[in-house]
């Protein structure tokens, strides 16, 4: 219970870098999914069944850069970030797919929610352990 009580010295940094975090992964995920439309469409010769897993892929890497760009504004606590912000990007995925799809939870929704969390920690444990750069004038 200490870990999380002292989650960041600075309240306002720490909910900056959720904002920001989430806001970068949101916002890849869409930019990269226009991307694979476009593809799609003019290609024809992805299959479709390798939909689902492109769309995990497209994920990993939205919420790994998500959790990193939060972690490295707030140069602290990077697990904890992370979980948060692959969380709510997980959170944001499922209310969408409920709100557009019929379907109940399936197990490639379990998948998509090992593979949001998993790498959006990662994300965030990578940016706190990078070294900042060396300025040289």
């Amino acid at each position: 219970m200490r870990y999380f009580s002292n989650v960041s010295l600075n309240k306002s940094s720490f909910i900056k870098a959720i904002i920001v975090g989430v806001a970068t992964s949101v916002c890849l995920i869409a930019i990269l999914m226009c991307i694979t439309a476009g593809v799609l469409l003019i290609s024809s010769q992805i299959p479709y069944e390798y939909l689902e897993y492109i769309i995990l892929v497209i994920d990993a890497v939205a919420v790994f850069l998500g959790g990193y760009i939060a972690s490295r504004i707030n140069k602290s606590q990077g697990l904890f970030l992370g979980l948060i912000n692959g969380a709510i990007v997980l959170l944001a995925a499922i209310i969408g797919g409920f709100c557009s799809s019929t379907d109940t939870i399936t197990y490639i929704t379990l998948i998509k929610a090992v593979v949001i969390l998993v790498f959006s920690i990662l994300g965030g444990i990578k940016g706190v352990n990078v070294k900042d750069r060396i300025h040289i004038k």
